[in-house]
C-alpha cells in the first residue's frame, strides 16, 4: 500500500519493542487497520481493542496514531488512480 512514514530501521531505533517481529506485525496491523477504516468513511478517533494484553493493545495504539491525514489522503489518490475493469 503505502510506504512507512519512516523507514524501518530509524522506526525500530524510536521503538525498541519493533525489534522483535510479532511486536512489528502489531504495529503494522494498528496502521493498515486504521487506514481501512478511513477509507470506509468511518470515525478514526475511536480505536478499536486489539487485544486485552497492555503490550500488544499500546502497540497497535502506536501504529494507530502513526496514520496522518497525508496518509490517508495518498491512498485515497492512489486508489482513485487505478483503473476499474
Amino acid at each position: 500500500m503505502l510506504p512507512p512514514p519512516i523507514s524501518d530501521n530509524l522506526l525500530k531505533r524510536q521503538i525498541a519493542e519493533l525489534r522483535n517481529p510479532r511486536y512489528l506485525s502489531i504495529y503494522e496491523a494498528g496502521r493498515e487497520r486504521c487506514l481501512q477504516q478511513a477509507l470506509a468513511g468511518k470515525d478514526i478517533s475511536d480505536m478499536p481493542i486489539y487485544s486485552y494484553n497492555a503490550t500488544y493493545q499500546s502497540l497497535f495504539c502506536r501504529g494507530w496514531q502513526s496514520v496522518s491525514a497525508q496518509d490517508i489522503r495518498l491512498l485515497r489518490a492512489e486508489r482513485n488512480r487505478r483503473p476499474v475493469c
